[in-house]
């Protein structure tokens, strides 16, 4: 498996290595990784699956500075794949990344990637949620909340909302994943997924709005127990045609 680097001026665009795909479908993904290592094969091999999609990958870091231009506005769909915790973002960074989901944008963020810019509060407003990994929340009340996780859980997921796009010809399925817990969860989003299992929080896959983007936001997807899931596959490729395509 290969990936391909984007070509920011000439808007260029691959397919990864003998996928065919009906341009009149296709939609032109950008996903968004880190340094972060995971298993870069089975990764991609679950996009590589999904028989409308061509993708490019790019990194967070770079994709900071695509948030300022109008060569983002190529792709149908950006999947961030990211977890940039200590980050500290320019204003000017800031500024673009807020213009870009204010104005409409088409992304779906995955998993770890609820973990990103914590030094930043209004990353929360984006996403829809906050996961508080070292430092915690002090509530108000003087709470304290401290998030966590668990490794390689056996739990099921139940489909919360069965009538949208997202999850809809969807049954309850499971899953051998990470899971997180004591994340915060904004109260105005729309659930698509929650769960009983003990080591998570309740909801665990939502859509948010935020200006004119509708932002759909997994929290599975640690490894590839959850690339190789069909259910899994499924649902991410529901996600992304949904933000993708005009929302239908």
């Amino acid at each position: 498996m290969r990936s391909f680097p984007i070509l920011l001026f000439t808007l260029s665009f691959f397919h990864s290595e003998g996928q065919s795909v009906d341009k009149e479908k296709q939609l032109d993904v950008l996903i968004v990784t880190d340094d972060r290592k995971f298993n870069r094969e089975a990764f991609f091999a679950m996009f590589d699956s999904f028989d409308n999609i061509q993708w490019c990958e790019i990194s967070q870091s770079e994709v900071l500075n695509l948030f300022g231009s109008d060569s983002i506005k190529y792709y149908d769909a950006l999947v961030f794949y990211d977890m940039p915790e200590n980050v500290v973002l320019s204003e000017e960074q800031k500024e673009n990344m807020l213009r870009f989901f204010e104005e409409g944008a088409s992304a779906v963020f995955l998993h770890h990637s609820l973990l990103s810019y914590r030094e930043w509060d209004k990353f929360s407003d984006i996403i829809g949620g906050r996961y508080y990994n070292k430092t915690p929340l002090i509530t108000p009340d003087g709470d304290t909340i401290q998030s966590a996780f668990q490794h390689d859980v056996h739990y099921k997921v139940h489909i919360a909302d069965k009538e949208h796009p997202v999850t809809r010809g969807m049954d309850d399925f499971k899953i051998l994943d990470e899971t997180y817990k004591n994340y915060v969860v904004n109260s105005d989003v729309e659930v698509l997924l929650t769960t009983d299992h003990p080591s998570s929080g309740t909801v665990i896959g939502w859509v948010n709005t935020y200006g004119n983007s509708q932002i759909v936001y997994l929290i599975n997807g640690h490894s590839e127990s959850a690339y190789d899931n069909p259910d899994y596959r499924q649902l991410l490729h529901n996600a992304i045609n949904w933000v993708g395509s005009g929302k239908k």
